[in-house]
């Protein structure tokens, strides 16, 4: 497989990375998901999720990632993985998170440049009093992320980016990987018990700036007043 295919599918491994960071640090009893819990639909262009009041407007033209093919990324990023243990919390955790909607701006292999993509992922944190905010969660992912075969470079931004009535910390990470570089933007966010996770993954600043006004239009429902008719 090419170099940057082989780019643009790991992107998808590191973003898998972070949910497992409380299942490879605790020891606690996973909780699961709820039997409320909503993975969300796409239809005409938004993405939308009632458990998290969320809609998410995105370019018809991307390439929307079916839930099959979200599950055959995972199993193919696990057999990127050499450590072990790392490879059964993979496993372990996929009781704990959801990975709600998945978009890349052209259809896997079809390009030979960098392929952006935008993640939005969802981990249970009910169980874990200790993150209580997204840097909580942000700071024990990159340990994990420390452990996978890659250079990083971490920086994390003092200023959250505000969406709607929620408060994302963020953190910056420049990856080497085969000798080739990209870039992803993490934004976490504790809410419902729950860590709500947004990444989007670029090779350029003119990519970053179009995954960011994607960002931007996200909207949350939940106490918004209606207007009167």
């Amino acid at each position: 497989m090419a170099v940057k295919n082989r780019i643009n599918l790991f992107t998808c491994i590191i973003t898998m990375a972070l949910t497992l960071t409380l299942v490879t640090s605790c020891k606690t009893e996973s909780p699961g998901l709820p039997e409320s819990f909503d993975y969300g639909k796409v239809e005409n262009g938004v993405y939308t999720n009632d458990y998290f009041k969320m809609r998410v407007p995105f370019d018809t033209s991307w390439d929307v990632q079916s839930e099959e093919e979200r599950k055959e990324i995972s199993e193919y990023g696990k057999e990127l993985v050499e450590d072990e243990d790392l490879k059964r919390a993979i496993d372990a955790s996929s009781i704990n998170n959801a990975s709600l909607f998945t978009a890349y701006q052209y259809e896997l292999g079809s390009t030979l440049g960098y392929n952006p993509s935008i993640s939005i992922i969802a981990e249970n944190v009910s169980q874990h009093p200790q993150v209580k905010h997204g840097q909580d969660y942000l700071k024990e992912a990159q340990k994990i992320m420390e452990q996978m075969q890659m250079d990083y470079t971490f920086n994390y931004l003092d200023a959250p980016k505000t969406i709607g009535n929620h408060s994302f910390d963020m953190m910056n990470v420049d990856v080497d990987y085969l000798g080739s570089e990209f870039h992803q933007q993490y934004m976490a966010t504790i809410t419902k018990g729950f860590c709500l996770l947004l990444v989007i993954s670029y090779d350029t600043d003119e990519q970053r700036e179009e995954l960011e006004a994607m960002v931007n239009r996200i909207v949350f429902t939940e106490g918004q007043s209606k207007k009167k008719s």
